[in-house]
């Protein structure tokens, strides 16, 4: 059913004649619960609009004057059912050129014109925002420069080329309501209700009755996207809901494909990067996340909690010795250096159990134990020749942190004095292959 058409269904009593008083009454306290979702467009178009956030209206249209609208509007509280019919769909017809006059009455005095205003607001928006859709779909190239809520966000964090704006489109589809209300401006604090419908994903299959459904991908894509901050708090909780829906299809499964720069792996790497949530239990899976699907781009996260950047100066040891293994992961030889602080850092990350704890202290693993295997493993030295003996991957690239410990502090010592002497050298190295031989002697 066309916006058009909808509106004797939406806006007229099921039988023709006089509108009973109380009808209006309870169209009024219906859209208190549907507008919402009816209407995806009404917080986004409340701030100022882009430049060019829209096609042009058709030419063949007639421009409607102020004076035709304010006659439609007051026709609205019409005694006569035909009149009220009539001015509904006139202004519906206007489109945007009458949302802002019914705006001004949609929270007026009289209720029968104030509840016809609000469901008049929600169709135009609702309309205008399939039309901007429609129009954004069709600029496969970006060339008209069109936008909708979050795009340059999105943009900026997954990319503009043709995967990432297909993708972008299908979220809008999807949960272009959500997109507005926390890209626009929303009365209700869109975390809230973020979380609300994060919680109704990841309980899909069951709500579904059918244990093989899965949520739209536009869906878990959108709520990933806005997973990523900028514009909103996220709890613990919100976090985990994220964690979870990345372990249910259609995400975990795109996650799995062989595309290593695919849409859905870069939006996943920005809510690595991006999560506004610095909790240290949310880090570690956020790190997780990127360790299990060998999420290159997440090593800026994991350099900057393992060295305690601001702002995680106060992040536990723990936290802070599984980014120093991610960076052994994920980094390449170059990023050994970054690691080299640590080197005097001699903070317990993995306290010893058992007999150990009594006062002995084999078994202890300091984050300069944990900086050192790492280094050494990306330099292509074995631990075994440190002293590190025990030590074990759990995965290519993972080291398991409890067993990077030596049995005293002077096998420590002596271990971090052979790395520096192996650095010495290699830069020795490094400068003789770098300064040119001096010329042989020229003879007479």
């Amino acid at each position: 059913m066309s916006p058009r058409s909808s509106v004797k269904a939406e806006l007229s009593p099921k039988s023709p004649g006089a509108w009973p008083r109380w009808g209006w009454l309870l169209c009024a306290a219906s859209i208190a619960a549907a507008s919402f979702s009816a209407n995806p467009l009404v917080a986004q178009e409340a701030a100022p609009a882009p430049a060019k956030s829209a096609a042009p209206a058709p030419a063949s249209k007639q421009a409607t004057t102020r004076e035709q609208i304010d006659a439609w509007i007051n026709q609205l509280s019409h005694d006569a059912y035909p009149v009220r019919q009539a001015a509904g769909e006139k202004l519906l017809d206007a489109g945007m050129d009458a949302r802002e006059a019914l705006l001004t009455i949609a929270d007026g005095p009289d209720p029968e014109t104030r509840a016809a205003a609000r469901r008049l607001v929600a169709l135009i928006d609702r309309t205008e925002f399939h039309r901007r859709l429609s129009a954004f779909a069709a600029d496969v190239d970006g060339a008209q420069g069109l936008t909708l809520p979050g795009w340059e966000r999105y943009r900026q964090l997954v990319g503009g080329d043709a995967a990432a704006r297909t993708l972008f489109v299908d979220m809008q589809r999807q949960e272009g309501a959500m997109l507005s209300a926390v890209f626009g401006v929303s009365t209700q604090p869109s975390h809230e209700i973020w979380e609300q419908r994060m919680q109704r994903l990841v309980q899909w299959p069951g709500a579904a009755g059918n244990q093989s459904a899965a949520p739209p991908l536009g869906s878990c894509a959108a709520m990933l996207f806005l997973a990523t901050g900028g514009e909103m708090e996220i709890s613990d909780r919100g976090a985990m809901l994220v964690d979870l829906l990345l372990q249910r299809p259609p995400l975990r499964e795109a996650l799995q494909a062989d595309n290593q720069r695919s849409t859905i792996r870069r939006l996943v790497a920005s809510w690595i990067l991006h999560c506004p949530n610095q909790s240290d239990l949310i880090l570690q899976r956020r790190m997780s996340v990127a360790s299990m699907h060998g999420i290159s781009e997440a090593l800026p996260l994991a350099l900057a909690v393992a060295g305690g950047d601001p702002p995680y100066v106060r992040i536990q040891p723990q936290t802070r010795a599984g980014a120093i293994v991610l960076v052994g992961q994920l980094g390449k030889r170059e990023h050994a250096e970054r690691l080299e602080p640590l080197l005097e850092d001699a903070t317990v990350c993995f306290p010893p159990s058992g007999a150990q704890a009594a006062g002995q202290a084999a078994n202890t693993v300091q984050l300069r134990d944990v900086a050192l295997v790492v280094m050494l493993h990306l330099t292509d030295q074995r631990p075994t020749d440190y002293g590190y003996v025990r030590a074990r991957m759990q995965s290519p690239g993972l080291y398991q942190i409890p067993t990077l410990f030596v049995q005293n502090d002077q096998q420590r010592a002596e271990a971090l004095a052979k790395w520096r002497a192996w650095k010495a050298e290699q830069q020795s190295r490094e400068s003789r292959a770098e300064s040119p031989e001096p010329e042989a002697p020229k003879n007479e």
